[in-house]
């Protein structure tokens, strides 16, 4: 790999300006890039580029002070304008928990209209490598609006991160920004302007286009650059997806650039005061008439869990510690009214019944279907497209391939070409446990051949290296399966 590294100033290639997912044979990279274009004081402009990596999709060694290092290096070259540095990570155990880690790289844009982005990424433990490539693509109208940057002001910041006196620490994230715990949304842009008049609007939307209540203003812009930094009261919004919208308008009122960057916000506190349920309390009499046993609310809500969004299950982990079954029947009949509100009842009863299925298909004599991770996914994602069942391959205990060719989900985005590896440790019934996904939000874990082998791999259980992840044993599948490419589930955690 080194003759690799000592070639980068001669050959790197360009970049994807979004979330780069790279697949190996023991991990997906995820790694991304977010150039936003500024201008100095004078009016030349330049590149901010905000490099993020997770730092749990990358190898480690078990090095003499008894750490696991993680060390991944990158170049990005900007036309003839070169920055090199290195992502490290230090953990004492396992990297699942690793973070998201932040790099900011700086380039003067020399007044060409387009440029080309070369990147070079290297896994110094993994022996890996990837080159990507882009065009960055400079705006020069009357008007230049940068590209918003949601803000965490919770994070030190080191003195190339300013901005005048304001800041710029982005929410690191690998695709929408999270914020959770926190009362105040934050955000900053600049505009730009050579002449005339302009003006910058903005709001924010929640998913159904409502504008948030406080969340729209204005600012007119004079000659020369404009910074704006917004900061919103949040306190009383509930968790979901929304949009910042920010609009660079002319004197007649037309649009003539615009920026539309969404986001996640969580709040506990306001999502336990709206339970999904217009009709208010639910006696037990009713509810036996209509939806089921009244001694089964809390396991009824348990069922639904794998189909609801992500604002839904902050309120199902609340109401598990709760003995309050009217609250609990609430939200259950809450629920499907806003999801089937022509016909609740009816819908509600045919997915109980496959939740029946998935019972005899996945669970046994002590777990419900339902509660195990084949059942889970099952009702969260649907039926897979193919599956790869090995129960008896070489030296590998029992495993499952589950592929899907469109996974969709009420709490993740629609995703393409998506695995799911389960594999039975136990050997005793049928009590497959997931240890990677390629999916957004599961579990992911590089080293999941490792966990398929029963007698194989006699080191360490931590981070096996591309070394230990090689092998191709007579009658196994594994190295040669249809693999595309967070530790723990919210599943697991709420039935714990």
């Amino acid at each position: 790999m080194n003759y690799i590294w000592a070639m980068m100033k001669i050959r790197i290639v360009f970049l994807l300006i979004v979330c780069v997912s790279a697949t190996s044979r023991a991990q997906n990279l995820r790694f991304a890039l977010n150039p936003v274009q500024y201008s100095t004081a004078d009016g030349a402009f330049y590149w901010d580029i905000y490099s993020t990596l997770d730092a749990s999709t990358v190898a480690y060694e078990f090095a003499a002070d008894s750490l696991w290092h993680a060390n991944f290096k990158v170049a990005l070259q900007l036309d003839d304008k070169l920055d090199v540095f290195v992502f490290e990570y230090v953990t004492k155990d396992s990297a699942s928990n690793a973070p998201l880690l932040l790099e900011k790289s700086s380039f003067a844009s020399g007044g060409h209209s387009k440029q080309f982005l070369k990147v070079m990424l290297v896994d110094v433990v993994g022996d890996q490598s990837w080159e990507i490539s882009d065009t960055l693509v400079l705006n020069d109208s009357e008007l230049v609006l940068s590209k918003p940057v949601f803000l965490d002001e919770r994070a030190e910041a080191p003195k190339n991160y300013t901005k005048g006196d304001v800041a710029v620490v982005p929410k690191v994230n690998l695709g929408k920004p999270i914020f959770e715990d926190v009362s105040t949304i934050s955000w900053y842009t600049e505009g730009y302007v050579r002449g005339g008049k302009y003006l910058l609007r903005y709001r924010i939307e929640d998913v159904n286009g409502e504008i948030v209540p406080g969340s729209a203003g204005f600012k007119r812009c004079a000659t020369g650059a404009n910074p704006l930094l917004v900061r919103l009261d949040f306190t009383e919004q509930q968790s979901g997806n929304y949009s910042l919208v920010v609009q660079g308008l002319d004197s007649t009122g037309q649009e003539v650039a615009s920026y539309t960057s969404s986001f996640v916000f969580y709040n506990q506190a306001a999502d336990s005061l709206q339970l999904f349920n217009p009709a208010g309390t639910i006696s037990k009499s009713s509810f036996e008439a209509n939806w089921g046993k009244w001694s089964e609310v809390h396991e009824y809500l348990r069922m639904i869990a794998p189909v609801t969004s992500l604002s839904q299950r902050r309120i199902l982990s609340n109401l598990k510690a709760t003995t309050d079954t009217a609250l609990a029947a609430q939200f259950l009949v809450g629920y499907w009214a806003g999801s089937a509100p022509t016909n609740p009842e009816a819908t509600w009863k045919a997915y109980l019944s496959v939740v029946r299925k998935v019972d005899r298909e996945f669970g046994s004599k002590t777990l419900p279907g339902y509660k195990t991770q084949m059942g889970r996914v099952f009702l969260q994602y649907g039926a897979p497209s193919l599956v790869e069942e090995r129960p008896f391959d070489g030296k590998n205990y029992p495993y499952q391939i589950w592929q899907y060719d469109q996974l969709k989900s009420e709490s993740t985005p629609v995703q393409q070409n998506q695995v799911f590896i389960f594999v039975d440790q136990e050997l005793v019934g049928r009590q497959y446990t997931l240890i990677h996904s390629s999916a957004l939000g599961e579990v992911k874990d590089h080293k999941w051949q490792y966990h398929l082998s029963r007698h194989t791999n006699a080191g360490p259980d931590i981070d096996a290296t591309s070394t230990q992840m090689g092998r191709d044993n007579f009658g196994e599948r594994v190295s040669n399966s249809l693999i595309i490419g967070n530790q723990g589930t919210w599943f697991d955690r709420f039935n714990n």
